[in-house]
């Protein structure tokens, strides 16, 4: 072998075992950091920076649709749909913040046909989750890492927002979380009552824990060797927003419902999620597969149970 090729091949190795060692330290950095101080941006003030109001036929009822834009320096813009019945009275009313799956914002409120009087937001992500399953690269992994890292802060001072505005009952606010929307609930929750904001009964629909085995399992369109690497470091780079380190920490009283007969989140992924709930909660397994967009029935059907849900613990009025 020539001097030259082998100074080329030392390079190379080189090269590859810094890139080993670079890697292997974010990923370590990314999972032994403290998670609510990755997640906290410390600022839960948020600024409206427009709204655009709209009327909305639905069913049974007539209602207000305000599409507002917030912005904030740390949280960077946040985009929600902010659904209003056409009387409000003096005490306000009950708030759902709605965090949707691959249906998001103003789309995501068909799915909630009778709102009654209660306050409905639609929270928009940063980042649409369609590109989690539908064109996952390792090289959108930064971007997806630094929008889905916001969300939790984005919600939490949405919460704080909404429960300083008129039409707001400041005693019952609650945040539902379906499929996509289900995996930041935990962390939402654990952020806010890090900031002492209280937040009414919670709904986890279709979550999981272990992002790694969700991810393989929804990434089944990729050959496994790519699947693993880009799993493993999408896992890695939202590490601090895994489900498991904050179930534990959660106060207050949840819904947890699962399909049995679900493809996308592994059994032993909402098994697990759903025995890390702490008590008081209500765990529900349907006989039905995992919430999508072509099965309205289904959506529908969760809606309704988390809507009665709620009720009867006086979280929303009818």
């Amino acid at each position: 072998m020539s001097r030259p090729f082998s100074r080329i091949l030392l390079f190379i190795s080189l090269a590859v075992f810094l890139l080993v060692v670079i890697f292997t330290l974010w990923a370590g950095y990314q999972r032994w950091r403290d998670p609510l101080a990755a997640l906290d941006s410390e600022v839960i003030f948020l600024e409206k920076v427009s709204e655009v109001t709209s009327s909305m036929e639905l069913l049974t009822e007539r209602r207000m649709y305000s599409e507002v834009t917030f912005f904030c320096q740390q949280l960077d813009s946040m985009q929600v749909t902010i659904s209003l019945p056409e009387s409000i009275p003096v005490e306000g009313l009950p708030v759902m913040i709605v965090l949707g799956g691959l249906e998001i914002g103003r789309e995501s409120l068909k799915y909630i046909p009778t709102q009654g009087q209660n306050i409905v937001i639609a929270y928009q992500y940063p980042y649409q989750p369609k590109y989690w399953y539908d064109n996952s690269k390792i090289t959108q992994i930064p971007t997806i890492q630094e929008a889905a890292m916001k969300v939790p802060a984005q919600v939490v001072a949405l919460a704080d927002w909404a429960k300083r505005q008129f039409w707001s009952d400041k005693n019952r606010l609650s945040v539902l979380g379906y499929s996509f929307g289900a995996f930041f609930v935990p962390a939402i929750y654990h952020l806010a009552d890090h900031h002492q904001l209280k937040l009414g009964p919670g709904v986890m629909a279709y979550g999981g824990v272990d992002m790694y085995a969700v991810l393989m399992e929804n990434l089944r369109f990729m050959s496994a060797v790519p699947r693993m690497i880009v799993a493993w470091t999408a896992t890695s780079a939202i590490y601090p927003l895994e489900p498991a380190l904050h179930l534990p920490f959660l106060k207050g009283e949840f819904l947890v419902i699962n399909g049995r007969m679900d493809h996308q989140i592994p059994q032993a992924s909402w098994q697990r999620f759903q025995q890390l709930t702490p008590s008081p909660k209500t765990v529900m397994v349907l006989d039905a597969g995992h919430m999508h967009p072509s099965k309205p029935e289904l959506t529908l059907r969760v809606v309704e149970i988390s809507r009665q849900w709620l009720l009867e613990r006086n979280a929303v009025n009818p």
